[in-house]
């Protein structure tokens, strides 16, 4: 009621405001291109300093004086025009105008507008322009930095960093369940079952136009996001007609010398295939070899081809963009993995090998057809393949007979094979001079697997490698398989009042309909004994009919040990449904240009179940997994300008956050030190956002920025490990509230910039610098996990992140350079809470430190340089030492530093 309330006094309060002044709004078009939009051109009332820049639709509105007055159009490259125009008090009036090109500087001019849509000082433009608190990272900035994906863009932005073996990245200590993934602000899904969000490498530079990081959240969002809404933007076509096809080529320092394992079945395209071979429990009748295959001299290599054309149709037109990519890479890992037990002793302390080599596929169209100059109907796809073969080699103590003088040798490998394949159809059209309509949908196809996984154990004594006949579990072949269907569609309508105060209302409907099935099917070897010896380097010399037919071992699955049991080859599985329907509003209003409201509201049904039948239980013994739960969610936005280049902005919101499929069905995971599975009695955790922040504008492509931010989550969802059949990881509401508060400070300036007088070519040394400060807090006050502490910090949450960059830039006649020095950095946080005498497992903070450099020669070639990982540090998991017990490290190793050529042809 009182949201109502206040919704009805603003609208009167407009109607009502004196007006002694008109407004000029429109759009600019591109005249040479057909009548495109021309963002970011500059729109001014000579004399003046009343002035705007087009947004990145090519729409601007001034507030003026009543009376005569001269327009001016500008945009560089481009012809200068000026329009007298004569407007009233209280008028609107509509001036949309084209612009074309120069002769003399048509192509500098394409070049100019082709980066501009993707540069760092439109995307800072569009910033400051913003009613909301959000910030981008664009194809610019990102080519500068080295940046080869969307991941990796991330970890560039404040308050933002990744935590190492994990796919997706941590906003202000809140992870994967905590944010949501977008591309062109229609929803993804994962491509695996452990995730929430789609893993953001996938998404290379080629494909990407920028990325919007959304902090707070905005009732247009949907609620479940309490951490960020990650949007990806993907390129279009602009500019001439191109093809451009590029190769790349490098080495891994550690890697690319090494005798490399390769796991048999696994192909350099990645293609593989996930065929259950076995339908008898009496025939051995696998298809992949237990044996490693050997190759040496690694090189990681690259191949893209990219183009764009325009079409003319009639008085429209329909510009296409395709992108095509194949990438490979090869590393090589050596350290340590341990495990303890709940009072600290080592149960596992095992050297190991690793060996993944890395290859994807990627492919994107972009079309996009313009009609009636305002109107535009775009379709995109997407495709990717991406493919991982590990095989890791292990020996040392595992705990087998719990004798330490018993060693043991592993050998896990593993196969994770993934396929996204994105659908969209946008349109947005312009009904009239105050109305807009804006629709889209996409089906979203997620097809994952994990075929063949084979892991092994054997022991070590006497100078004999014997298999480990404790279990029939040492011995496994596993099959998995998800598949995953989404529709999911947007509708906005936007009406603007034309009014002094620039009113505006939009009101949007949203639908998420999501079905996810999976499959595991698990064989395992149950040997009778382990006097039978074995050569590590012929598994297949054991593994085999004749063993199987000399009862050396038995065949089994984990539903049954004999063929004659019908469920004998029942997967286990689990099945998600998710539905989520919603609708909102938002209202915009300038109280003066200078103080800009945005309030909005969304309403969200949620429904989600997931039923199972797993290696740990069914929904009959552990009961439904159901959320059915109403959602109003306000949202409030204030933006004041103290002047042109001083912003104050406050923003405070209520979201939630939804346990995902895999967090509340009960399939136990196994990996070589832990095991994870879901916990079905998770609730949704509901946030309270507030968000302050300056901003300083020192000049287009400089910032000086300062947020402070505070949240309160009730029913927080944590990470944590419980003694349950080994080591294993699952997931707990720890208590009821905990609370994250934090400031960031943002910088991006110019410590030299000039531009000749003669040439007019620029030569910049800029430098950039975010750091963040985050304090959690949660009281662990949930009963069944029994935890160790009664309060910690929250899990995946550093005090201290640190992102920085200098970049020189030199622009030449017939070339130009681009250098950069990139530094991340992240302090110690919490990888698991630790309950019943387990301590907390902490990843250790990092330095990481890039070097790269571009060059571009003459009109068509192009060459760049990376060097990854610099400092090659190392990467360590730890156990927090308790009462009783010291310190340990639990895992170490290190990534080799990576070194990289690429050239590239333009036509």
């Amino acid at each position: 009621m009182k949201l109502k309330f206040l919704f009805i006094s603003l609208f009167i309060f407009t109607l009502s405001f004196a007006q002694n002044t008109g407004t000029i709004t429109g759009t600019v078009t591109d005249k040479d291109l057909n009548n495109e939009t021309l963002p970011f051109a500059s729109v001014a009332i000579k004399g003046t300093n009343i002035g705007a820049n087009t947004d990145e639709n090519g729409q601007y509105s001034l507030k003026v004086p009543a009376g005569s007055h001269t327009l001016v159009f500008g945009f560089l490259g481009y012809e200068t025009i000026e329009m007298p125009v004569t407007i009233v008090a209280g008028e609107t009036k509509t001036i949309n105008q084209a612009m074309g090109s120069t002769s003399v500087q048509l192509e500098d001019v394409v070049i100019e507008k082709t980066v501009n849509r993707e540069k760092e000082s439109a995307l800072l433009l569009e910033q400051k322009n913003a009613v909301t608190i959000k910030q981008s990272i664009g194809a610019q900035e990102m080519s500068r930095k080295g940046v080869s994906d969307a991941e990796s863009a991330l970890t560039k932005v404040s308050g933002i960093s990744k935590q190492q073996g994990e796919t997706n990245v941590f906003v202000r200590g809140l992870g994967d369940r905590y944010n949501s993934t977008t591309l062109n602000g229609l929803p993804l899904p994962s491509e695996k079952p452990s995730t929430k969000n789609i893993s953001l490498d996938f998404f290379s530079s080629d494909v990407i136009k920028n990325i919007g990081v959304n902090k707070t959240f905005g009732a247009e969002l949907y609620g479940d996001v309490s951490g960020a809404n990650i949007d990806i933007i993907s390129k279009e076509f602009t500019g001439d007609d191109y093809i451009e096809i590029g190769v790349g080529s490098g080495i891994n320092t550690q890697t690319v010398s090494k005798d490399f394992f390769t796991i048999d079945g696994g192909t350099f395209t990645g293609f593989t295939d996930n065929n259950i071979p076995v339908d008898n429990l009496n025939e051995y009748t696998f298809e992949n070899s237990l044996d490693p295959n050997m190759q040496s001299t690694q090189l990681n290599s690259s191949l893209g081809i990219s183009g764009g054309k325009r079409f003319q149709i009639g008085d429209n037109n329909l510009s296409m963009f395709l992108t095509g990519s194949f990438s490979n890479g090869y590393l090589y890992r050596e350290g340590v993995v341990r495990q303890t037990g709940n009072e600290g002793a080592l149960i596992q302390d095992m050297d190991f090998e690793r060996y993944t080599y890395n290859v994807s596929q990627i492919a994107m169209g972009s079309f996009k057809y313009r009609y009636n100059t305002f109107n535009t109907l775009s379709f995109n796809t997407l495709y990717v393949h991406d493919n991982v073969q590990d095989l890791g080699n292990y020996f040392g103590f595992n705990g087998a007979d719990g004798q330490a003088t018993d060693l043991a040798y592993l050998r896990r490998q593993q196969v994770n094979n993934n396929n996204i394949f994105v659908n969209q159809l946008i349109s947005e059209m312009q009904l009239s001079e105050k109305m807009n309509l804006d629709m889209g949908v996409t089906y979203n196809i997620i097809r994952s697997s994990e075929p063949d996984r084979r892991s092994n154990e054997l022991l070590f004594r006497d100078g004999t490698y014997r298999p480990n006949s404790d279990s029939a579990g040492n011995h496994q072949r596993y099959f998995d398989e998800m598949k995953e269907n989404e529709l999911a569609g947007r509708a906005v309508f936007s009406y603007s009042f034309m009014n002094e105060q620039e009113s505006k209302i939009n009101f949007g409907l949203n639908a998420r309909h999501s079905i996810r099935e999976f499959d595991a099917t698990i064989f395992t070897h149950r040997f009778f004994n382990s006097s039978q010896s074995i050569d590590i380097n012929n598994f297949d010399g054991l593994f085999n009919q004749e063993s199987l037919d000399n009862n050396l071992f038995s065949l089994q699955t984990e539903r049954a040990s004999t063929q004659n049991n019908p469920f004998a080859f029942d997967p286990f599985w689990y099945d998600g449904l998710r539905n989520i329907y919603a609708g909102y509003a938002i209202f915009n209003h300038s109280f003066t240009p200078d103080l800009i409201l945005s309030a909005g509201v969304r309403y969200e049904n949620v429904y989600q179940r997931v039923d199972y039948n797993t290696n740990i239980a069914t929904n009959a013994t552990f009961g439904d997994a159901i959320i059915d739960e109403d959602y109003i969610l306000p949202s409030l936005n204030l933006k004041y300008s103290l002047n042109d280049k001083n912003i104050l902005r406050l923003a405070g919101s209520m979201s939630y956050t939804l346990p995902q499929f895999i967090e509340v069905a009960p399939f136990k995971y196994q990996d070589v030190s832990f095991s994870v599975q879901g916990n079905n009695q998770l609730v949704p955790a509901e946030t309270y956002n507030v968000d302050l922040k300056y901003e300083f504008y020192p000049s287009s492509d400089e910032l000086i920025a300062v947020t402070a931010f505070y949240k309160n989550i009730d029913n927080p969802v944590n990470r944590s490990e419980i003694p349950v059949g080994g080591n294993t990881l699952t997931f707990f509401n720890t208590g009821s509230t905990a609370t994250v508060a934090g400031i960031e400070l943002e910088t991006k300036v110019n410590i030299y910039k000039v531009e000749s007088t003669e040439t007019g070519k620029e030569t910049l040394f800029s430098g950039g610098l975010n750091i963040s400060y985050l304090h959690t807090n949660q009281k662990l006050e949930a009963t069944l996990p029994q935890f160790t502490k009664d309060e910690d910090e929250l899990q995946g949450a550093s005090p201290v992140l640190a992102n920085a960059d200098l970049t020189f830039f030199k622009e030449g006649e017939n070339y130009d350079l681009t250098t950069s020095v990139v530094f991340n950095y992240f302090s110690d946080r919490i990888y698991s809470i630790g309950t019943r005498g387990y301590e907390n497992i902490i990843e250790k903070g990092i330095p990481t430190l890039d070097f790269i450099a571009k060059s571009s020669l003459g009109e068509h070639f192009g060459l760049s340089l990376k060097a990854q990982n610099l400092l090659n540090p190392d990467f360590q998991l730890i156990r927090e030492a308790g009462s009783i017990a010291p310190e340990t490290i639990l895992a170490t190793y290190k990534r080799g530093v990576n070194l990289s050529l690429g050239l590239s042809y333009k036509f």
